[in-house]
């Protein structure tokens, strides 16, 4: 009986947990819980930036390697050291090149014949074929064999394979003896360019987005390496700077450099 007395005893004087203890408890709940979620968000916010920044450096190596193909195209099927045509801003360049490879000759003769190919004055140019030519297409006459004998002209119409010239030959090309033709080549006039948040190509005088968000402030850099024209270029560097628009946090820089074909 004395066991029983004593167990209803210590029922009775226990009273569980009063309200300043709930209090506690429930603050320190709440500061473990804030304590969890600023964690989890900080880890959140790292997981996101890193994501981010994968996908503007996987976009950054695209637009290098997009800009330097075109670059490595500046001066194909032109003079030598005809290429690049403007380094007067360091955010854009402008160049030549035949980027579709239109090119045509005018009828061998070999062995050498005697007489002028073309003459100083005319304003016809027979070729092999004129496939791929439009009235309206700019072209560079030259011989293969001489650095000095080249010129700018342009396509007025096409008649077989006879090429109508916007201005007459300046210059008479002679057979000879390492020069059994003259080249006729197509060539586009290009700029690459920093444009706002964009860079842009522009091909004669139609313009393109090539690549998006990048810095506007300093999202694409040339770097000529010290040459003080245009036709002193040799190589170049260049700096494109992308971002996301959405983390300032996620940004990206990328340099490389190219050697120019036609230098």
């Amino acid at each position: 009986m004395k066991m029983k007395t004593n167990f209803f005893k210590y029922l009775k004087n226990d009273r569980g947990l009063g309200i300043v203890e709930v209090l506690i408890a429930s603050a320190i709940s709440i500061v473990i819980l804030a304590a969890t979620t600023i964690l989890f968000t900080r880890n959140q916010d790292i997981l996101d930036d890193q994501t981010d920044n994968a996908r503007v450096q996987a976009k950054g190596r695209l637009a290098i390697d997009r800009i330097e193909e075109e670059l490595r195209m500046a001066g194909f099927g032109m003079p030598p050291n005809q290429g690049i045509t403007n380094i007067g801003v360091a955010n854009s360049i402008s160049f030549q090149s035949n980027l579709n490879d239109i090119r045509t000759t005018t009828p061998p003769c070999n062995p050498a014949c005697p007489g002028a190919i073309a003459n100083a004055g005319e304003t016809t140019l027979t070729v092999v074929n004129t496939n791929g030519f439009a009235a309206g297409d700019l072209i560079v006459i030259r011989n293969p064999n001489s650095t000095n004998e080249t010129e700018i002209n342009t396509v007025t119409g096409i008649a077989g394979n006879v090429l109508s010239l916007g201005t007459p030959l300046a210059k008479t090309y002679f057979y000879g003896i390492t020069t059994s033709l003259v080249t006729v080549n197509k060539y586009n006039n290009v700029t690459l360019a920093l444009a706002g948040t964009t860079i842009t190509r522009t091909v004669d005088g139609a313009t393109t987005t090539m690549i998006n968000d990048v810095n506007p402030a300093n999202g694409l850099v040339f770097n000529y390496f010290g040459a003080a024209t245009a036709a002193n270029v040799i190589r170049l560097g260049f700096t494109v700077n992308l971002l996301d628009p959405l983390n300032a946090n996620a940004t990206v820089q990328f340099a490389t450099e190219v050697s120019l074909r036609n230098s």
